[in-house]
């Protein structure tokens, strides 16, 4: 919980901290925005043939500061795979990014993202029943394409953790909403 509220409170700061300095730019900026997302997650286990895979529902809020830069947070949940008899299932996730962007003319754009992120697993089979919490640096690539002036179509690769012994990464697509 210590470490969640940490990065909770730098992902505040980095927005808040980022907004006021936006005032500056462009008059159309910060310009916020939400979204929502079907996301394919894949659990990998060193020394493991196959991955817990399933997938979930992101959502996505973010304040884009100017042409290059925004601050997006993730929240997740839902999802879960058994193999052979053990289950893991997705709890939740939430992570704080800085997201840089790369313009590709006036409709579309490539973005990576870099952050932090803490995500709860449950693991229940053969008579256990147990949930953990990790959290780690996160980084990710994507691209979005604008339908219309205020709705865009996302989507990204997300390693969310990189521990010793596996990694949780995430695929994603969805819409976003800018207002």
């Amino acid at each position: 919980m210590k470490t969640s509220a940490k990065a909770l409170a730098i992902a505040s700061a980095l927005l808040v901290s980022g907004a006021v300095h936006a005032q500056s730019f462009d008059a159309g900026y910060p310009q916020g925005y939400v979204g929502a997302d079907a996301m394919a997650w894949t659990l990998d286990f060193d020394g493991v043939d196959e991955s817990f895979d399933s997938v979930g529902l992101r959502l996505v809020a973010g304040m884009k500061l100017d042409e290059y830069l925004a601050v997006e947070f993730h929240g997740a949940t839902g999802g879960s795979d058994d193999i052979y008899g053990l289950d893991i299932e997705l709890d939740y996730l939430v992570g704080g990014f800085l997201k840089g962007i790369v313009p590709l003319g006036n409709n579309a754009r490539l973005f990576g993202l870099l952050g932090y992120s803490e995500v709860k697993l449950t693991a229940s089979g053969f008579g256990l029943n147990e949930s953990g919490r990790d959290d780690d640096v996160s980084f990710g690539a994507g691209a979005e394409v604008d339908v219309t002036d205020t709705l865009a179509i996302s989507a990204d690769f997300t390693r969310y953790l990189s521990q010793a012994d596996y990694d949780l990464d995430a695929y994603s697509i969805g819409l976003r909403y800018r207002f």
